[in-house]
């Protein structure tokens, strides 16, 4: 498969922002030397440069700066050092500009209509911040839940209505905040479930479409012999006379 420099550069930075993460969400939860800590700081402290590097260039080649800047509102506190904790879930969001950046350059105009239509990548992004701050709420009110990892786990189990039960909040507070990870997950999954159903939709009305146009051009060309047909038996008629 080739790619042009373009495709090929947003496919590396895709790739470098996802293993910054993996590592970083590593040194969250895990016990690591001094060392290799050190060096995923670093590994992630370049990182930034290089996408601080990129948005500079794009938006002084950017038609229309206000816009791009509108567009990149979220990202853009994807691109700070992520020892940063409460700017972790952003940088999530850059790796899902980036994967659109990449797809709308591999597959041109359609996809870039697609996501226009459907703001499935405005979704994921919101969905993301909103797990992260429902969390982060259910570690600082409930204190049974005595780490945001734990939080975390909480929140994913309760937003996707699977409730092992390992998890329970104790406190008014906590309760409140399952409650809200409830409904969110109900209008997350919604509306994603929505923007699946738009595409087989479409999928099956171009289907539509095409057959109707096939039927009608059918119809057209039977006309038309039909036609013939009637213009020679009226010259036969005349003829006769």
């Amino acid at each position: 498969m080739n790619y042009n420099r373009k495709q090929t550069f947003y496919l590396i930075i895709t790739i470098l922002i996802l293993i910054d993460f993996i590592l970083l969400f590593y040194l969250s939860f895990f016990p690591v030397d001094s060392l290799f800590r050190r060096i995923i700081i670093a590994f992630d402290f370049v990182l930034c440069i290089i996408l601080w590097i990129e948005f500079f260039y794009s938006y002084k080649h950017a038609a229309d700066k206000k816009h791009y800047l509108k567009e990149n509102a979220l990202s853009i506190w994807g691109m700070f050092p992520l020892y940063f904790v409460l700017l972790r879930p952003f940088r999530l969001i850059k790796l899902i500009h980036y994967v659109k950046l990449f797809a709308i350059v591999h597959e041109s105009e359609s996809l870039e209509r697609f996501l226009k239509r459907t703001l499935l990548d405005k979704i994921l992004s919101w969905a993301i911040i909103f797990i992260f701050i429902i969390s982060l709420l259910m570690y600082l009110v409930d204190t049974q839940i005595n780490d945001f990892a734990t939080a975390l786990w909480y929140v994913v189990v309760s937003i996707t209505a699977t409730g092992y039960g390992d998890v329970v909040p104790t406190t008014l507070g906590g309760r409140i905040v399952g409650i809200i990870a409830m409904v969110g997950g109900v209008l997350i999954f919604a509306a994603i479930t929505a923007v699946i159903s738009s595409i087989y939709v479409s999928k099956i009305s171009k289907a539509s479409r095409t057959d109707l146009e096939s039927r009608i051009d059918d119809l057209t060309f039977e006309v038309k012999e039909l036609n013939k047909k009637i213009d020679e038996l009226k010259k036969e008629k005349d003829c006769d006379i």
